[in-house]
């Protein structure tokens, strides 16, 4: 069964600017903000060492959902190429069966950062997720969510 698109992250270098533009012009919503990430996120987004400031948009369908993201501190090691510069991309989906695609990617050349991470969504459900490298600057994330 295929994943669902749940939402596109973008990195950008003006997190302000950005804000106006998808929330004051293109009429998005901000859902939540996260002021500082790192740790956990920086490791299964493959980019340690990162700390970044996030805001979360949602549509006025509430279909997929847009992620600002603005890097405040650069990682001090070398990340996958394009990832986190502005620019580069994030598709984000939610998927059944997290283990088992997480070895079918790996055994086929797509290598996750990690190992499946238990962590706790922004509105604070569980869920499991990795992210690996599709191409320079395209990281794909897949996330499932705890039953």
């Amino acid at each position: 069964m295929p994943g669902d698109l749940h939402h596109v992250a973008v990195f950008v270098n003006d997190l302000d600017r950005a804000l106006h533009l998808f929330r004051n012009l293109l009429g998005f919503e901000v859902a939540w903000r996260l002021p500082k990430v790192g740790g956990r996120v920086s490791e299964v987004t493959g980019i340690p060492g990162m700390e970044a400031e996030i805001v979360y948009l949602q549509g006025r369908s509430r279909g997929t959902a847009l992620e600002l993201v603005r890097i405040i501190r650069t990682p001090t090691e070398k990340n996958t190429p394009g990832n986190g510069i502005p620019g580069s991309v994030v598709l984000s989906f939610v998927v059944e069966d997290l283990d088992g695609l997480h070895r079918r990617l790996s055994n086929e050349g797509w290598t996750p950062f990690t190992q499946p991470v238990e962590m706790m969504s922004p509105d604070g459900g569980p869920i499991r997720m990795f992210c690996f490298p599709a191409e320079d600057g395209l990281t794909v994330e897949l996330i499932e969510t705890k039953k």
